[in-house]
């Protein structure tokens, strides 16, 4: 088991024993979970904490199974300075020895990370969160790049730029839930018995077996769910009675007035359109193309639907990790613009953009500044 082997490799590595192969093996679970990193600097401090001089190996244990457990049948030991005392590692003469204090400091390390996430788990939707002793793992993208994930049920996430997910390593308990900021592609193993759940800054989404996109950007001002196989149930965080159910090929968008458009893409207020709450309606699909304009970010293709010319430079931002300036009055900044583009470089795109947007622009660096 995974976790078993992490806490015998800190163990090892604590006490000393540890050889290269196993602390090379021990920095790679610490990469590739952050969760075992926390548990590993709480042991760590745990470790250190220890007075300079230490005491005999069994004895120290005794101790701290009678604090543990209050069970009369242990002796009870002398004071500390009763005892004789000597450098704890010169004291450790087996492996055993060694690491028997370790396992129930990690069981104590465990316990509190499990208080601490319950503590501190932020509040969501009326939709049930699952239990948090499962270890967390994260998987996020830079601006310019994107990933593909596998869920530990088989299900798939593609993840665009700058985008970020968070699941349990093992799906347990009623449902399998994710949380999301930024745009990811899901298709989901068909599961009647435990629903997957995917939790957003606005909405939760519901669903059992399907495909769809979402994109719940923090700067943008929709967060969008794009179903097209399949079903799900939406549920609004404003209105946690009001559930929406779409069929394939509708789009759902729910206004963010809490968007926060970057400084560097403007210098005044958004200057954003009024905008119903909540609106459904359908997948923009060309008519000699079968694919959805949602979904060609998957296959490299840089798509602007109807975007005002903020709209435009965030994306511009993220796909070409670039910070773009907008200096111009409030019609400049709602010009809106239609394009797909593959393959193109940002001179390029600006290029295209400037002949219908009547624009001027300048790159300096990574810095565009269009007025």
């Amino acid at each position: 088991m995974e976790e078993e082997k992490f806490w015998q490799l800190l163990s090892s590595k604590l006490t000393g024993e540890a050889s290269g192969e196993e602390l090379k093996a021990l920095q790679q679970m610490l990469r590739d979970n952050p969760a075992f990193a926390l548990k590993a600097q709480m042991l760590s401090q745990m470790w250190q904490s220890l007075p300079g001089e230490k005491h005999n190996t069994d004895d120290f244990y005794n101790r701290h199974l009678q604090r543990l457990s209050n069970r009369p049948d242990i002796p009870a030991l002398p004071e500390d300075d009763n005892l004789t005392t000597q450098p704890l590692l010169s004291s450790i003469t087996t492996a055993t020895n060694r690491k028997r204090w370790l396992w129930p400091a990690a069981g104590i390390a465990a316990a509190c990370l499990f208080v601490f996430a319950i503590r501190y788990m932020p509040p969501r939707g009326k939709m049930p969160i699952a239990s948090m002793q499962q270890a967390q793992k994260t998987v996020s993208t830079r601006k310019g790049s994107k990933s593909t994930i596998l869920l530990p049920d088989g299900s798939t996430a593609w993840l665009n730029a700058d985008s970020k997910i968070t699941y349990q390593q093992r799906f347990v308990g009623n449902y399998r839930e994710v949380t999301l900021e930024g745009e990811a592609y899901f298709d989901i193993v068909k599961d009647k018995t435990k629903p997957f759940i995917i939790h957003t800054k606005r909405i939760d989404i519901r669903v059992l077996g399907t495909a769809f996109n979402v994109r719940a950007y923090a700067t943008e001002n929709n967060t969008e769910t794009s179903l097209f196989r399949g079903s799900v149930e939406v549920t609004l965080h404003d209105s946690p009675g009001k559930k929406i159910i779409l069929k394939p090929n509708e789009k759902l968008l729910v206004k963010n007035p809490e968007a926060v458009i970057p400084a560097a893409s403007s210098n005044t207020s958004t200057g954003a359109k009024e905008q119903t709450a909540v609106v459904v309606g359908k997948v923009h699909r060309e008519a000699n193309d079968s694919s959805a304009w949602e979904t060609l970010w998957m296959k490299n293709k840089l798509v602007f639907d109807a975007e005002s010319l903020e709209e435009v430079a965030q994306k511009m931002e993220r796909w070409y990790d670039v910070k773009v300036i907008i200096r111009g009055n409030e019609e400049l900044r709602q010009t809106t613009y239609s394009a797909i583009f593959e393959s193109e470089t940002l001179l390029q795109v600006l290029e295209a953009l400037k002949i219908t947007g009547n624009f001027t622009y300048s790159v300096n660096r990574d810095i565009v500044t269009i007025q």
